[in-house]
């Protein structure tokens, strides 16, 4: 079992496990992004939510400078979150509720 990230967040599929594992990884190396990600990033329980646009772009960002930062120690991890933040910045882009399920 895993999540699905509207927007092309899960082109590869991303476990429950691995998403806590990038939230700790963001947590070391990106803590200011890692607060502002905190909402979806904690969310391990596997309920279904959506993000509004607004937000999207938001968190999106902050994905992208997490990834950017990450990517110093561990480039997988940065692609994850760089991919995440492309799924929510598209979302925003376009208008639409950024959803996991």
């Amino acid at each position: 079992m895993g999540w699905s990230i509207s927007h092309g967040g899960t082109r590869h599929g991303y476990s429950y496990g691995s998403v806590a594992e990038l939230r700790a990884k963001l947590e070391k190396a990106a803590p200011q992004e890692s607060a502002t990600l905190s909402p979806v990033l904690n969310c391990g329980g596997g309920d279904p939510f959506k993000v509004n646009a607004n937000t999207a772009q938001h968190m999106g960002a902050a994905l992208h400078r997490a990834a950017d930062r990450l990517k110093i120690w561990d480039r997988k991890w940065a692609a994850m979150a760089r991919q995440i933040g492309d799924s929510a910045l598209l979302a925003a882009k376009l208008g639409e509720p950024w959803s996991w399920s």
